[in-house]
């Protein structure tokens, strides 16, 4: 039988998580921020959740997060670190907001990336870590931001749109 090493070699390569799958559309997210005043060196979750209850096979591993960040608002945030976990955190709440405050010392096993953008301008990105795995084996994905650079108003959004997962076998 020849064909056995045939057989064995895709075998041996997926399980190294080396095999691309396609990518799956992930609804847009749009993260409303209070003022970055109020916010100060904290990771703001506003519970919104990115998978919604999806989940992918515990075989699937380095998952990508791809899309455009759009800010909006009156500020002038330029630079954001990215969080994700698989439940809502329980942190400092803002009244009137369903966002939380988190210490970024808490939370820097969930750090997924940096998102650095100009308001008014969509721009590119691509997230993944492995808080982004566990959020996606576990089907949701609570998105949290720390601003690194510029402040942001009461009201202002970041709008994550043409999302897109990806991950390898």
């Amino acid at each position: 039988m020849k064909l056995q090493p045939l057989l064995v070699a895709p075998l041996l390569l997926a399980s190294c998580g080396i095999v691309p799958l396609p990518a799956v559309a992930i609804p847009d997210q749009t993260l409303t921020l209070p003022a970055s005043s109020s916010a100060a060196d904290r990771v703001i979750y506003d519970g919104s959740d990115v998978f919604g209850g999806s989940t992918v096979p515990g075989v699937l591993s380095n998952l990508k997060l791809r899309g455009q960040a759009l800010y909006s608002g009156a500020g002038d945030l330029s630079s954001v670190a990215v969080y994700i976990r698989s439940s809502v955190p329980s942190c400092t709440s803002v009244p009137g907001l369903t966002v939380q405050m988190c210490d970024p010392s808490t939370e820097s096993a969930q750090r997924i990336g940096t998102l650095n953008f100009e308001k008014g301008v969509a721009t590119s990105f691509s997230l993944s870590g492995k808080a982004l795995d566990a959020a996606a084996k576990a089907g949701h994905g609570y998105v949290g931001v720390q601003v690194l650079k510029g402040q942001s108003v009461f009201g202002d959004t970041l709008k994550l749109s043409n999302l897109k997962a990806n991950a390898k076998f």
